[in-house]
C-alpha cells in the first residue's frame, strides 16, 4: 500500500453515480458528456466566485459553508518548549538536509515566512456549524488540488487587488 494513501477514506459516490440517479429521475436526460460539462462549469464558477469575489458559498441541503480564511502564524513558547506553527517549506528543507546531514539528524525544518501576505496563512475553510448532518464531527472537507492551487495563484497574482479574507481567529 502506498504510504500517502494509508487511512484515506474513499468516496462512496462520484459523478457516475450522480449521473445514474439523474438518468432515472428525469424524463429526457442529457448525455454524460453534457452532464459532466455542466457540473464542471458550475463548480469552476463557484471556485471563481469564492476566490475573486470573496463569496461565502452555502452548500444547499447539507448546510456547509465554503470560504477563504486567514490566520496569523506566530511562534509560541509553552512549558519551556518552542512551538512553531508556520508551514514547512519542504523543498528548501530537503535541499538543506541533502547538504547538511547534521540538520537532517536534528530534524531542522525551513519554514515559510509569508512576507508577501504580512505573515498570514490562507486556507479554504468549510464550516459545519449550520449543518444538519448526523455525526458531522466525523465529516472532513478536503478541497481539490485545483481549488488549492487556484487559491495560491490568486494570492500571488500582483495584477489584481491584494487578496484579503476574514480572520479565522482574532487575537
Amino acid at each position: 500500500m502506498n504510504k500517502r494513501t494509508a487511512g484515506k477514506i474513499k468516496a462512496h459516490f462520484g459523478m457516475s453515480d450522480y449521473y445514474k440517479y439523474y438518468r432515472k429521475t428525469v424524463d429526457n436526460p442529457v448525455s454524460l458528456s453534457t452532464y459532466s460539462k455542466v457540473i464542471s462549469t458550475f463548480n469552476n464558477a463557484i471556485i471563481d466566485k469564492v476566490l475573486n469575489d470573496n463569496l461565502e458559498y452555502l452548500i444547499p441541503i447539507i448546510g456547509l459553508r465554503l470560504s477563504i480564511r486567514k490566520d496569523k502564524r506566530e511562534a509560541k513558547i509553552k512549558d519551556g518548549k518552542l512551538y512553531i506553527n508556520k508551514p514547512v517549506d519542504w523543498q528548501a528543507t530537503n535541499k538543506l538536509w541533502d547538504e547538511d546531514p547534521e540538520a537532517k539528524k536534528n530534524k531542522i525544518r525551513v519554514r515559510y515566512l509569508n512576507t508577501h501576505t504580512s505573515g498570514y496563512v490562507f486556507r479554504i475553510h468549510c464550516s459545519k456549524f449550520l449543518s444538519r448532518l448526523k455525526n458531522k464531527h466525523f465529516f472532513k472537507f478536503k478541497p481539490s488540488r485545483k481549488f488549492q492551487r487556484s487559491l495560491a495563484d490568486r494570492i500571488n497574482d500582483t495584477s489584481k487587488d491584494k487578496f484579503d479574507a476574514f480572520l479565522l481567529h482574532k487575537k
